[in-house]
């Protein structure tokens, strides 16, 4: 027997109508288990529960495409403004030795497909170490940031090629990623493998490539 009627004839109608038990709960100044428990005979009660969770859905997906959508354009802006930067800093420094160094194997050795990585493969370890110093100096990236690994063909050293890289490029075993191994007969190997020096930053990435566009146009 319900106690208030004109209170719980209130929350059936109010379901009816499909509010949730936590609208109804807030509106009628009742707990959310006592809606549950008022409503929980009601055969139209389970068909409201579905209907809100569909729209629930539906506006969960509204908000995620909003999201996704703000995201995109921060990020678009954020480039742009990584290739305005750079713009401003390639006058800056493109008479300086260093700079023009690290730009030029990059250019010769570098990856420019892929927008999100910087890739830069080389057999030489003291032109890993020429453009790492350029990562470090110019695009002000962190040493921690930077990781590494050798494509080595079998029958090489992986313990000595790996100890006369990082020794070269001072970068630590610890950022070393798994080393890739080629089984390939019939070809003279490489004494200490090709390096590939590997850094994550798509900010950094859209720095680097208009550097190279206009070192190409200036150059």
């Amino acid at each position: 027997m319900v106690r208030n009627k004109e209170k719980y004839d209130q929350v059936v109608s109010l379901r009816q109508r499909g509010f949730t038990l936590e609208e109804i709960a807030k509106y009628c100044d009742i707990s959310k288990s006592t809606a549950s428990k008022w409503l929980k005979d009601k055969p139209f009660s389970a068909s409201v529960t579905k209907q809100n969770m569909r729209r629930a859905g539906v506006d969960n997906a509204k908000r995620l495409k909003l999201i996704a959508k703000a995201r995109t354009g921060e990020r678009k802006k954020r480039y742009a403004d990584a290739v305005t930067s750079a713009k401003i800093e390639f006058a800056n420094y493109q008479t300086n030795p260093e700079f023009v160094a690290g730009l030029v194997a990059y250019m010769a050795s570098g990856e420019t497909v892929d927008d999100r990585t910087i890739r830069f493969s080389h057999t030489s370890p003291e032109l890993h170490r020429i453009f790492i110093n350029f990562a470090l100096k110019f695009l002000g990236i962190s040493k921690s940031k930077i990781h590494f690994y050798l494509h080595l063909y079998a029958g090489s050293n992986e313990e000595l090629s790996m100890k006369k890289w990082s020794k070269t490029t001072t970068i630590p075993y610890s950022q070393f990623y798994k080393n890739q191994i080629v089984n390939k007969s019939g070809r003279q190997p490489l004494h200490y493998g090709v390096g590939n020096t590997i850094i994550g930053n798509t900010y950094q990435k859209q720095r680097l490539k208009t550097w190279l566009l206009l070192a190409k146009k200036a150059w």
